[in-house]
C-alpha cells in the first residue's frame, strides 16, 4: 500500500525531529512518564503488602479479579459485581462490571495465579514492550522519535489503571504495518486479534472494504470467529447472553451518568458538557460517528494520498465515533501525531510543533491532575481532546482536497 520511494520520503520528514531540542522535550517527557507510572506499581507493591488488601482501586482490579474466577472454573460469575468484588475487595459498592468477550478473558487467565502487583507490572511491561515493537516500522529509525512513541505521556492514563488501550494501540499499529507491507493475511490475523476489544475497532471493517482489501477481510472475520468460538466451547454459550446483558445496562447507565463522568473525553461527553440533554448528545454523537465513519471510506478510497494519511485519519476517526471514550483511549493520539507528521500534514513551524506536542501528551495532564488536583477535571476532558479530534480531522481534510486538485502524481 506503500510503495518504497514514498516509504522514504515520509521517513524523511521526521528527520527534523532529531535535534536536540526534541532530544530534551522526549527525555523529560519520557521522564514524566516513567517516574508517574514508577511510582504507581510502587504503591501498588507496599498497599498489597499489607494484610487485607488484596488490589489497588483502579481498573486493573476487574480484569485481575476476572482472570482468578476464570481459573477456578467460575468464568460465568465474572458478570457477578458482587462476586468480583468478593475477589478483589475494593470499592464495592462501585460499579465495575466485566465487559469483553470470552477471548480476552482466555488472554488474562494467567493473571489469576499471580499477585495482584505481580499482575499489574507484568502488563504495564507488557504494553510498553508491545508498543516500542509496533511502532518501530514507522519511525524511520529515528531514535528520539521511537522513545517518543515509547514512553508518551498519552499512556499515562492506560498505565496508571491497568488498562489495555496501549496493547490494542500496538496491535492496531502492527496491523497497518503489515497493510503498508502489503501482508495481507498478516494484516487480518491483527485486525481480527483486535476484536478481543471490539468497541474501538467498529471503523477498521469500513477502510478495509473502501481499499478492497478482501483477503485482510477474510483473514480477520477467520481470525474473530476463531477467538469467539473456542473460548465458549471452553466457558459456555451462556456467556454471551450475560455479556449482551452487561453491554445493556452500561449503556443505560452511561446515557443517564455521562454529565459526571468528568474524565470522559469524546464528543458524547462535550455536548452534555455544553449543557444538551444527554438524550440528544446521544444523537448529535451518532451523527459525528457517521461523519466519521463516511471519512474513514473516502481517505482509503482515494488514490490520491498516500498510507500515512490515511491511517492518520483512522486514528482520529476512531477516537470521534466512540460513544463511550474514556480517557485512557486518548493514547491512540500519540500515534495520529506520527502519522499527521510522516504524511506531510504536519510540519516543523511552530503551530505545528505545538499541535505534535499536544497530540503527544493526550489525555497525560488529565491523569497527572487525578493525583496532584490542579484543575477541575470537567474541564481537561472537554476542552483538549475533542476539539484537537476535531481540528486533526479538519486538517486530514484539507490535505486530501488539496490532493485532489493538485496534478496526479504517484502515490
Amino acid at each position: 500500500m506503500q510503495n518504497p520511494h514514498a516509504r522514504l520520503e515520509a521517513d524523511a520528514r521526521l528527520l527534523p525531529l532529531s535535534g536536540g531540542a526534541f532530544w530534551t522535550v522526549v527525555i523529560l517527557g519520557g521522564a514524566l512518564t516513567m517516574a508517574f507510572t514508577m511510582a504507581v506499581l510502587g504503591t501498588s507493591f507496599i498497599l498489597t503488602s499489607e494484610t487485607g488488601t488484596r488490589a489497588l482501586s483502579m481498573d486493573f482490579r476487574v480484569f485481575w479479579a476476572a482472570g482468578r474466577l476464570a481459573l477456578e472454573g467460575e468464568a460465568l460469575a465474572t458478570f457477578d459485581l458482587e462476586r468480583l468484588a468478593a475477589v478483589h475487595n475494593v470499592d464495592p459498592q462501585d460499579y465495575m462490571p466485566w465487559l469483553y468477550p470470552p477471548g480476552y478473558l482466555v488472554l488474562i487467565m494467567p493473571f489469576g495465579a499471580m499477585s495482584f502487583s505481580v499482575a499489574f507490572l507484568v502488563t504495564t511491561l507488557v504494553s510498553i514492550i508491545a508498543i516500542a515493537a509496533a511502532a518501530r516500522p514507522f519511525v524511520g529509525g529515528v531514535l528520539p522519535v521511537w522513545l517518543a512513541m515509547t514512553l508518551a505521556p498519552a499512556y499515562l492514563p492506560a498505565l496508571f489503571l491497568g488498562q489495555n488501550s496501549v496493547i490494542w494501540l500496538a496491535g492496531l499499529l502492527a496491523a497497518l504495518a503489515a497493510l503498508r507491507a502489503e501482508r495481507w493475511i498478516l494484516a487480518g490475523i491483527f485486525i481480527g486479534l483486535l476484536t478481543l476489544k471490539p468497541q474501538l475497532g467498529l471503523l477498521i471493517p469500513v477502510a478495509l472494504v473502501a481499499a478492497g482489501l478482501w483477503r485482510t477481510i477474510f483473514a480477520a472475520t477467520g481470525t474473530a470467529i476463531l477467538l469467539a468460538v473456542l473460548p465458549t466451547l471452553a466457558f459456555g454459550v451462556d456467556y454471551w447472553p450475560l455479556l449482551a446483558a452487561g453491554l445493556a445496562e452500561h449503556s443505560e447507565r452511561l446515557l443517564f451518568s455521562i454529565s459526571t463522568l468528568f474524565l470522559s473525553v469524546g464528543p458524547f461527553y462535550l455536548f452534555t458538557f455544553i449543557g444538551i440533554a444527554p438524550g440528544l448528545a446521544l444523537g448529535l454523537q451518532w451523527v459525528v460517528t457517521g461523519f466519521a465513519a463516511v471519512s474513514v471510506f473516502v481517505f482509503w478510497r482515494s488514490d490520491r494520498i498516500g498510507f500515512d494519511a490515511k491511517a492518520a485519519l483512522l486514528l482520529v476517526a476512531i477516537l470521534l465515533s466512540a460513544p463511550y471514550l474514556w480517557y485512557y483511549e486518548a493514547a491512540m493520539l500519540a500515534a495520529t501525531g506520527l502519522f499527521l507528521m510522516r504524511s506531510g500534514i504536519l510540519t516543523c513551524r511552530p503551530p505545528d510543533l505545538v499541535l505534535l506536542l499536544l497530540l503527544w501528551f493526550g489525555a497525560g495532564l488529565q491523569a497527572m491532575n487525578v493525583f496532584l488536583d490542579v484543575v477541575d477535571p470537567r474541564y481537561l476532558g472537554a476542552v483538549i481532546i475533542t476539539p484537537l479530534l476535531v481540528f486533526c480531522l479538519a486538517l486530514a481534510w484539507h490535505h486530501l482536497l488539496s490532493a485532489r486538485r493538485a496534478p496526479r502524481t504517484i502515490a
